[in-house]
């Protein structure tokens, strides 16, 4: 395995292969050489030859390296931000579900009373929906868009309802509202799944250091 990751960490690193074979070439070089009892003239000749190739290709390797070493940076910076944004998106989520949670709250208790259902959480839905809505304005990664376009669609429906039970007087009447919380509780259940999936990618994606 030690020997497997030196191999390809030789050949990912242009500057490191480079030195390597400036080196074995040089050694090459001896060899034949010795071998072959080189004159001091054919000596000057080969290792300037070599040593202006080496020259060359050292210098083209430390331009990749360089490049290399900032397209590294590059990711390692957009995996930070979309980690910073991920938890971000989560807390804003959060805040969503429970809003969506009290209005069902709301909703059981009145549907135990005789009296006429207020909409008591309609600006805690609205504040959700801004947030929200400035969240999916936002350059989201892939994983992130769908739970935050979800979360706000949820909103809008549950506002919607709400609205249109406000200042009913009968809360024992058939409203539909099992089967629409039966819905809203599944869709509740996918958006969180998928946020924390969502995060979990972002988290996988950090540097190691």
């Amino acid at each position: 395995m030690a020997k497997q990751t030196s191999l390809k960490q030789l050949f990912t690193d242009p500057l490191q292969f480079a030195f390597t074979i400036a080196g074995f070439l040089i050694g090459a070089l001896v060899f034949y050489g010795v071998k072959h009892h080189f004159s001091s003239e054919q000596w000057a000749t080969w290792v300037q030859a070599i040593g202006s190739m080496s020259a060359i290709w050292v210098s083209l390797a430390l331009v990749l390296h360089q490049i290399n070493h900032q397209h590294r940076a590059e990711k390692s910076r957009e995996a930070k931000n979309d980690f910073r944004i991920a938890c971000f998106a989560e807390s804003v989520i959060r805040e969503a579900l429970d809003a969506v949670r009290a209005v069902k709250q709301a909703q059981d208790a009145w549907q135990d009373s005789d009296q006429e259902y207020v909409f008591h959480e309609k600006s805690r839905i609205h504040a959700a929906q801004m947030m929200t809505r400035t969240l999916a304005a936002e350059p989201l990664f892939a994983e992130l868009i769908k739970p935050v376009i979800e979360m706000h669609a949820l909103l809008v429906s549950v506002e919607s309802m709400s609205q249109q039970l406000a200042g009913t007087g009968s809360p024992r009447n058939d409203h539909g509202l099992a089967p629409f919380w039966t819905q809203a509780n599944h869709r509740m259940s996918a958006i969180a799944g998928a946020t924390e999936a969502a995060i979990e990618v972002t988290r996988r994606s950090l540097p190691a250091d």
